[in-house]
């Protein structure tokens, strides 16, 4: 951008005869700086943000020695630079890290109005030269105060946005076991618009529950449930596949979804996670085991049936003896 935007100026400048003799020097030692930057990015690992500092400073450097050179006299016949100097605060603050933007403009204002009151008292007397230098100082303040007030509305905004993704999180997630809650796994059934017929998937929802979990309770106490459930949601967790999505429904029952995988897969699936619970030794428990009834989408309308018949395999499950997987009626 800032290679074709000199470039523009030059030829309308250049083309009006409006040109003058420090920008017919001006602009192609600017282009070229910006060719050499744009050759360093593709050939090196430059960072952005040093990218962008060091081209800031080239515009920088030419607007406002540029606005000096025209307030000089005998150069004062025409200047082209001078209404683009609040450019100088305007870029600062959109391109530059917050933290370099404030200094980086102090001085960018001081070299701005130092230098132009040196050129001015040269040729004008010096109530001339502080009634154009303080109408400069003023309007760069003004700038400066109102860029520094939207940036600061934009922290504010990034922090109450960063806020708000972090109380989303706590509303989906399961705080005990860091995976996903019933609302979130609500929520992941709605996004993946599982019963769309534009978009039919075939998935498979598998209804997972700790097998006589209240005595571990009883026996052990709550907090060393608590410790059961965690490395359980873990366990889980390391054995599905990364797009399959777990969480917990509620107390000690878990919810795996499973996209486009053929039954028997769906059974290996289960049959990996039974076998895997049942070898977890936590504390001093051991013989931990799991029931699982496992739906598949052909076999109902709506996600919610496809779960509700999943429900009642794994109540089959149960009544079966428990430590085992239903699949069908």
């Amino acid at each position: 951008m800032a290679i074709l935007g000199f470039s523009a100026i030059w030829a309308i400048d250049f083309s009006s005869g409006l040109i003058s003799p420090f920008d017919a020097s001006a602009y192609p030692i600017c282009i070229l700086a910006f060719v050499l930057m744009y050759i360093l990015i593709t050939v090196t690992k430059l960072n952005h943000q040093s990218l962008h500092f060091i081209t800031y400073f080239i515009v920088a450097g030419y607007l406002t020695s540029s606005s000096m050179w025209h307030h000089a006299a005998p150069n004062g016949q025409f200047s082209n630079a001078a209404q683009w100097l609040g450019l100088n605060y305007v870029i600062a603050y959109l391109f530059l890290e917050v933290k370099k933007a404030a200094p980086t403009t102090i001085v960018v204002f001081t070299v701005t109005i130092i230098g132009h009151f040196a050129v001015l008292i040269q040729q004008q007397s010096l109530n001339d030269t502080m009634g154009v230098v303080l109408n400069i100082a003023i309007a760069h303040i003004i700038y400066i105060f109102l860029l520094w007030t939207v940036i600061r509305l934009r922290i504010k905004t990034d922090k109450a946005a960063a806020r708000a993704d972090v109380l989303e999180n706590y509303a989906y997630i399961d705080l005990l076991t860091r995976i996903l809650n019933r609302r979130g796994l609500e929520k992941v059934f709605t996004e993946l618009n599982l019963d769309a017929e534009e978009q039919k998937q075939s998935y498979a929802i598998l209804v997972v529950d700790i097998d006589h979990f209240k005595q571990v309770n009883d026996i052990h106490g709550h907090l060393i449930g608590d410790k059961v459930l965690s490395h359980i949601a873990a366990k889980l967790s390391r054995v599905i596949h990364p797009n399959d999505v777990l969480g917990r429904w509620g107390g000690e029952e878990f919810i795996v979804l499973t996209l486009n995988r053929t039954p028997q897969q769906v059974i290996t699936l289960a049959e990996n996670l039974r076998a895997g619970i049942s070898l977890l030794k936590i504390d001093d428990i051991a013989g931990i085991t799991i029931s699982i009834g496992i739906a598949y989408s052909s076999e109902a309308n709506t996600n919610s049936d496809v779960f509700t018949l999943a429900d009642q395999r794994l109540f089959a499950a149960k009544q079966a003896g428990r430590n085992t997987i239903r699949s069908h009626d």
